[in-house]
């Protein structure tokens, strides 16, 4: 309940500042300049927050040795570590495939009628194909590795989308707090040199869409894919068949979520598309990131929760970047 609160303020507290003095002064603030407010008390709140998060961690035992054993660990069962990496290739296998299905069916020909695709809409296309197939192909060995280990932590329920929720709340600070860190660093390495606050392509490109009012379905199209594609299919790879065999390997839940989120980050940094690769500073919140979701689906042993985590973020940076676009000059 800190946390949440520690949070609240991190958002309101300027704004109520700013009320005091003067309901009109801030009524005529736009949108930038009252997140800019609230970055002035960002550091010190998401510090207090962050401090609290881990104590919090220190209370529930989970930060001393055995701690999720004690907290009851995920039973795996007699499926072996190569079935595991064997589920997330399949994953990866038929996500990657969606091109040349769609290539091989002229579905991109036939959606474009007359004029065609453009090249952005082609690839908005085979995003979502690409996460449509990872998907099934992930939901499917769910269901088969459930058979085999019904304690592994391969069931959906109801529970797990407001419990995804209240560990994103908890994990927000630290992952923020990670960000601002790496960003100070790579302006101190780089000797005062500034770059983009928005890492990712995907988010460049929404803001500028929005910046430029030429937002249209495509743009919803990518937000779709962003927010409930992306999450789904990398939640399943790295969180649930890729942490599940360096259990197996390792015997140890914090070796097991500290390596896959090391590879969560790192496959940022990696991507075949030059433009999809994120800055070096960036990688520090999404390992961090990655951690904090581990850590909650090895605690909760729910697999909806880390998707739902991953879900809240993409969907608040989202809309971070909306609310921050500079509107079209009239």
């Amino acid at each position: 309940m800190g946390v949440i609160v520690a949070l609240a303020l991190v958002v309101f507290a300027p704004l109520a500042m700013g009320q005091s003095e003067g309901g009109e002064e801030l009524a005529n603030k736009s949108v930038r300049e009252v997140m800019d407010d609230v970055d002035k008390w960002k550091l010190p709140l998401l510090g207090v927050a962050s401090l609290l998060v881990v104590a919090l961690l220190l209370a529930g035992g989970l930060l001393k040795p055995g701690g999720f054993e004690k907290a009851g660990a995920r039973d795996l069962g007699p499926v072996p570590a190569a079935i595991w990496i064997f589920a997330a290739l399949v994953v990866f296998l038929a996500m990657y495939s969606a091109k040349g299905v769609l290539t091989a069916t002229g579905a991109l020909d036939q959606l474009g009628g007359e004029g065609g695709l453009s090249d952005s809409q082609s690839e908005i296309v085979t995003t979502l194909v690409a996460y449509a197939l990872g998907g099934v192909a992930g939901l499917g060995m769910l269901f088969v590795l459930h058979k085999s280990a019904p304690e592994a932590g391969l069931k959906v329920s109801g529970l797990d989308a407001p419990l995804g929720l209240g560990c994103f709340l908890l994990a927000f600070p630290l992952v923020q707090l990670s960000a601002i860190i790496a960003f100070k660093i790579y302006t101190s390495v780089t000797q005062g040199d500034t770059p983009d606050p928005i890492a990712h392509d995907v988010l460049r490109s929404i803001r500028d869409q929005f910046a430029g009012g030429t937002q249209d379905m495509w743009t919803w199209l990518t937000i779709l894919a962003a927010v409930v594609g992306a999450p789904i299919v990398e939640e399943l790879i790295y969180r649930v068949f890729l942490q599940s065999a360096l259990l197996k390997v390792f015997k140890s839940p914090w070796v097991s979520i500290i390596v896959s989120a090391l590879i969560f980050a790192s496959m940022h940094r990696l991507a075949a598309d030059p433009s999809a690769r994120v800055p070096w500073h960036a990688l520090i919140p999404l390992f961090t990131l990655g951690v904090t979701m581990g850590v909650a689906y090895e605690r909760t042993r729910r697999v909806g929760v880390p998707i739902a985590m991953h879900m809240c973020f993409n969907a608040l940076m989202i809309a971070l970047v909306i609310l921050g676009a500079e509107a079209p000059s009239s």
